[in-house]
């Protein structure tokens, strides 16, 4: 199986580098951070950053240090402000005293509106020179955290990692007189490619965005969507990988796609602690589809939501299928922790000879292109 690296457009704002990524508010593609803050895409870009930002004081509700700390930002950028503005403008009312009572994770449009206009300009540029992602910690998932219990008298932390399913049956009584199939591990690696790829792409939210995120699985999985059975390590990660970069709509980029086989790798073999961490994974994702079948049947009697609720039903039976088995093969998960990680380091070098490749390419076509050739001569000239 050869990935999907052919046909990628250049970038669209230096048109000279092969795009490696896409805007998730207008679709255009771009090779860097830079061609992305480029004037040809700064609208947008800027946009973006805002709505990102406002997305993140959002979701800090139940973080009282993230909230202080950007508190104390802002009131950083309003020192400033009075320090600058003291002699040509009027006096302005602390910033303490201008959010007073207002919900920071409700009021945002008022909240930005209490600034001044010299602390919206701080922030814009806070927000388009990158440096207010310090402000943030980077999305890490549950998969790639350990943390030792080494004082039993300390009271346990909230758990980072999903429980596996209770009361699960033993497998003999899912199968009864039917063997099961000698790929099923295949198959369980795709579903795992498509859940690892569904919560780096949705930041770990993808349970409160159950139905997007599932049908994300769903696109990504054929082994879930469309009994595709698998018979190879091989072809049942690089047609998930496939999957991605085709689709706009969940590609992020090259690299992403095939690291992804890494956090597969992970949860088959936790590289701290050792332990197989599927039968959680898999746990999460029949949560996840739950969920969506939920939020499916709550939209009534519709045939597309019916349609919908079948699948999901349909799927969520395959998957509880998986963590049973799972949950008794788990030696046979740990031997292949080595295998994927092979896979993952030889998809590797065939991207980066790929874009290398690539890059060779683009420079001799912009060399060429400065070339001067000599006038065509006239072969046949036409006599009148």
């Amino acid at each position: 199986t050869r990935f999907f690296f052919l046909q990628i457009p250049l970038c669209a704002s230096c048109l000279a580098q092969l795009s490696r990524y896409t805007c998730p508010r207008c679709n255009v593609r771009y090779c860097s951070v830079a061609c992305y803050r480029h004037e040809r895409h700064l609208q947008c870009s800027e946009s973006f950053y805002r709505d990102s930002v406002i997305t993140e004081l959002q979701q800090m509700k139940g973080n009282g240090e993230e909230r202080r700390h950007v508190m104390e930002t802002l009131m950083r950028m309003q020192e400033g402000d009075e320090d600058d503005d003291d002699q040509n403008e009027d006096h302005v009312a602390s910033l303490e005293e201008r959010l007073d009572g207002l919900d920071l994770d409700k009021d945002l449009d008022q909240v930005w509106q209490c600034l001044t206009l010299s602390e919206q300009q701080q922030f814009n540029q806070l927000v388009q020179s990158g440096h207010v992602g310090h402000l943030f910690s980077l999305y890490s998932p549950w998969w790639e955290t350990f943390t030792p219990v080494t004082d039993m008298t300390e009271k346990p932390s909230p758990p980072l990692k999903p429980s596996v399913l209770s009361d699960l049956p033993p497998l003999s009584s899912l199968v009864k007189d039917a063997k099961v199939s000698p790929s099923v591990h295949c198959n369980v690696l795709n579903a795992l490619y498509a859940y690892a790829y569904t919560v780096r792409l949705y930041n770990g939210d993808h349970l409160e965005l159950a139905m997007q995120a599932s049908q994300a699985v769903l696109d990504i999985s054929g082994a879930l969507s469309s009994n595709t059975v698998f018979c190879a390590t091989r072809d049942a990660l690089r047609v998930a990988v496939t999957t991605v970069q085709q689709r706009k709509d969940l590609f992020m980029s090259l690299e992403s796609s095939v690291s992804v086989m890494r956090d597969v790798a992970h949860l088959l073999c936790h590289t701290t602690s050792h332990l197989c961490q599927v039968p959680e994974a898999l746990s999460d994702l029949h949560q996840l589809l739950a969920r969506a079948k939920a939020a499916s049947k709550a939209e009534g009697k519709k045939s597309d939501a019916q349609d919908s609720v079948k699948q999901l039903h349909r799927v969520a039976k395959k998957v509880f299928f998986f963590v049973v088995w799972s949950s008794e093969h788990v030696e046979d998960l740990l031997s292949l922790s080595d295998v994927v990680l092979l896979e993952y380091e030889t998809s590797l070098k065939e991207l980066q000879s790929y874009l290398e490749t690539e890059q060779t390419v683009k420079a001799f076509r912009k060399t060429g292109k400065g070339c001067r050739h000599a006038a065509p001569q006239t072969l046949v000239e036409q006599l009148n």
